[in-house]
């Protein structure tokens, strides 16, 4: 049996080829257990610096009395003597561990080396990090001390442990698949997985296996009620009421008087055809607020969200309690680009040399069909992995039942398990995608609820638009091929010329393409109507006026459309017409200035307009750093990415430890990562704004650095301005308005739970249009103009 020395050091300067080691920690694991322990401390000769001494909690004093490294070399080599030498960043310890071994001229023993960070990375798929302390915290691993060097050898050996029973616990052809790529790992790593070999099962409880590829199934017979389980099996443990109220407090929780308000609308709307408009505030419950009383009205259900993330949280949030209690099953949809194809996967697994990083991957995507559920990409980790690995993988939406895989394809399922569900939750992406290809099938009268239904203009028009890569059109001019090249070169200099101005000659663009025999490009252009512009090498056409929404949905199909911000103003709902509705309800849920948050408009912050990108950055970074000192949790959302990313910069170099959309993570990921407290501050951008709900802080700060107005050059904003006389205070205004109370609605969903929202742009400080947006504003919540040192007294006097 192998006997593995799993060591940490602990060294002077891990950055410096001058390091030293200072601490020795080992592990020795035999036959699955641990058996054995050794540590020492080493005297490097040599004052520490304080960072390492602040990591490790050595001291120079302590380490003045310890041994030199020759004085306790005998015994470490004994230890390691017949050993595999195992540690997390093997090539750090066992490079520092040979060079100490030569400095103090003695010889070092070879061995064969497994590094842990590879094989966590492959056997722990949907980890976002694999530093030691972040998997000892999802894996409760021993780790009282870490840079200790025994107290991180022992959690490595726990983790190596771990990762045997993972192994132990697969198939053996998936195991032996496995091998057939490990040869990327590092070092000798291979060799623990041929080690468990033998100890693994051919065909282990609930995994279906076909050929060398395993996923998790529910065993016949099966009818336990949990998530994956048709509504078919699971029984209704408690039958709906046709009183709202009776069935939220079955659910466990309180009615409120507008979610009452609410309820009582959408069952009385069912009584009428035409599309119904639901403007409620944010906070009130709308969710359960129009699910039950469609519910107890025996209806089947399509909830469509803003996005994938309100999809996940719907399902883990709101699913279970349906569930739990009335045995109503909730199932979700997202493209097919979205989950894995088996099909593709399979083919590229009889690859085995397609460089490390994606022969790892390889691996780790092995692994992770033995625990899916749902076959989604977006659950398996980015780390050491690019765009190209998932689209390698990712479905086509076409599955032929004589493939090997066809009753494992996991978009398959989940088109099943939505059919014979009571509710089907998508993304309105991709409820746009199904209603222009199939509408009645997909919505087999069922009643569809368009929840956050503005967000549907930027979705709708991003489906829209057709592109073109300019470079694929230049690149099919020949001049050699003509019988005048100059004439050639000179329509080519002109058309480049012509594409790269600001303002585009669309007519002359177009009069080059065809002397040039351009056909795409001419095609592109037919339509003399449309709105085109170029952007990143590409040019967009759009229609120039809004997609319609009403003629995709099918006459019979009842329309529900709910939102927190659907009207523009008081006096006339322009969202309906501009989605293409003529015939329809409208119904406006008033709400109220609630006592749990508040509004602060800065009237000392600088000029927005008179400050570059990056002098307004430092401003915010600055003016962020006072507010951190409140020690809060603070999200702050931005409305360009550049902005987000000076001021992100900027922090870091600083000192804050934060968290920022795109460069930290995913939306989804930063969210569960700020829940979870690893930082205290949250930097975002627009998914942020459109549905990401923060409820697990009782005290929050939202920072608002600049007010959400869209640019003149936004589509949108375009369309809009042919809309109405005077586009920025008839639109502009109130739409940004809107998407603030949005953005302040996403952290308030708890009658417990304080907020503070700051307002760093003085635009909305000022008078004219400002007043407009105070006063709406503070329809929704007490809104106050403060300096910034006044801003931090009265954060403490209403949240601490």
């Amino acid at each position: 049996m192998t006997r593995y020395a799993v060591v940490d050091l602990e060294a002077t300067d891990a950055h410096s080829s001058e390091n030293k080691i200072i601490q020795i920690g080992i592990a020795l694991v035999e036959e699955g257990r641990i058996v054995g322990t050794f540590s020492t401390d080493v005297n490097p000769h040599e004052t520490l610096l304080p960072r390492i001494s602040e990591l490790t909690g050595l001291s120079d004093k302590r380490l003045s009395v310890a041994p030199d490294f020759s004085e306790i070399a005998g015994e470490v080599r004994e230890i390691l003597t017949d050993c595999v030498f195992v540690a997390h960043n093997a090539r750090f310890d066992y490079g520092l561990l040979e060079k100490s071994f030569f400095m103090a001229g003695l010889e070092f023993n070879e061995m064969p080396r497994v590094d842990t960070v590879d094989l966590a990375r492959v056997f722990f798929p949907t980890f976002d990090k694999y530093g030691l302390e972040a998997l000892s915290e999802h894996l409760h691993l021993s780790h009282e001390h870490p840079h200790a060097a025994l107290s991180d050898a022992y959690a490595t050996a726990e983790l190596l442990l771990k990762i045997q029973e993972k192994i132990r616990a697969l198939p053996r052809v998936v195991l032996e698949e496995l091998l057939r790529h490990a040869d990327n790992l590092l070092f000798e790593t291979k060799l623990f997985l041929q080690e468990q070999l033998e100890k693994t099962e051919l065909a282990p409880a609930g995994l279906k296996i076909v050929h060398n590829i395993a996923t998790k199934c529910v065993p016949k017979g099966e009818s336990v009620r949990k998530k994956g389980t048709l509504a078919s099996q699971s029984p209704l443990l408690t039958e709906l009421s046709a009183d709202f109220s009776e069935n939220i407090h079955k659910l466990g929780l309180s009615s409120r008087t507008k979610q009452e308000k609410l309820a009582h609308l959408i069952q009385k709307e069912l009584a009428f055809p035409q599309p119904s408009f639901l403007e409620a505030p944010t906070g009130l419950g709308k969710t359960y607020g129009y699910l039950l009383p469609l519910l107890a009205q025996g209806k089947k259900i399509v909830i469509s969200t803003a996005t994938k993330v309100l999809q996940k949280q719907l399902l883990n949030d709101v699913a279970p309690r349906l569930e739990e209690v009335f045995g109503v099953k909730m199932a979700k949809i997202v493209g097919t680009q979205n989950y894995i194809s088996l099909t593709k996967f399979s083919k590229l697994l009889l690859n085995d040399t397609d460089g490390k990083n994606f022969e790892i991957f390889k691996m780790k995507v092995l692994i992770w069909l033995t625990q899916t559920s749902t076959g989604e990409l977006d659950e398996l980790s980015k780390v050491m992995t690019n765009a190209d690995y998932f689209a390698s993988i990712c479905h086509d939406g076409y599955v032929n039942p004589k493939q090997f895989h066809y009753e494992q394809d996991f978009w398959l399922k989940a088109q099943k398990e939505a059919q014979v569900a009571p509710i089907k939750v998508v993304n309105h992406a991709y409820l746009i995608e199904r209603l222009a290809d199939y509408p009645e099938t997909f919505l087999e009268e069922r009643v569809l609820v368009v929840d956050e239904a503005q967000q549907l203009f930027p979705i709708m028009e991003s489906a829209g638009q057709r592109s073109l890569k300019i470079a694929d059109e230049l690149v099919k001019i020949d001049a050699a091929v003509s019988e005048n090249p100059q004439l050639i070169k000179r329509l080519q200099e002109s058309l480049v010329y012509q594409l790269n101005k600001k303002e585009l000659d669309l007519a002359k663009i177009k009069m080059d393409a065809q002397e040039l025999g351009l056909t795409e490009l001419s095609a592109f252009l037919e339509d003399e109507q449309q709105i085109v512009w170029r952007e990143n090498g590409q040019l967009f056409a759009s229609t120039r006026d809004f997609y319609n929404f009403a003629q995709l949905i099918p006459q019979a199909t009842k329309l529900m459309m709910i939102g927190a911000t659907l009207s523009l103003s008081k006096d006339k709902p322009s969202f309906p017409e501009l989605l293409g509705f003529a015939d329809y309800r409208f119904f406006k849920i008033d709400g109220h200035p609630v006592p749990n948050q508040e509004l602060i408009a800065l009237t000392d912050a600088p000029n927005i307009k008179n400050l570059s990108v990056v002098d307004y950055a430092d401003y915010t970074a600055s003016t962020l750093a006072e507010l951190a000192r409140l020690e809060l949790p603070m999200v702050v959302l931005f409305t360009s990415k550049i902005a987000l990313t000076f001021v992100a910069e900027k922090m870091s170099a600083d000192g804050f430890e934060i968290l920022a959309q795109d460069i930290n993570g995913t939306p989804a990921q930063l969210k569960k990562k700020f829940d979870k407290g690893e930082s205290k501050i949250l930097l975002g951008l627009g998914s942020f704004w459109e549905g990401v709900d923060f409820d697990k802080q009782n005290q929050l700060l939202l920072v608002i650095p600049r007010l959400p107005f869209a640019t003149p050059d936004d589509i949108l904003t375009k369309k809009y301005a042919q809309k109405f006389e005077n586009p920025f205070y008839d639109f502009n205004v109130p739409m940004a308005t809107l998407k603030l109370r949005q953005a302040i609605g996403r952290v308030n969903r708890r009658r417990n739970q304080y907020s503070s929202v700051i307002v760093l742009d003085n635009r909305l400080a000022g008078k004219s249009y400002a007043k407009r947006m105070r006063r709406n504003l503070a329809e929704a919540l007490p809104v106050k103009m403060l300096n910034l040192l006044d801003t931090v007294s009265e954060i403490k006097k209403f949240l601490i």
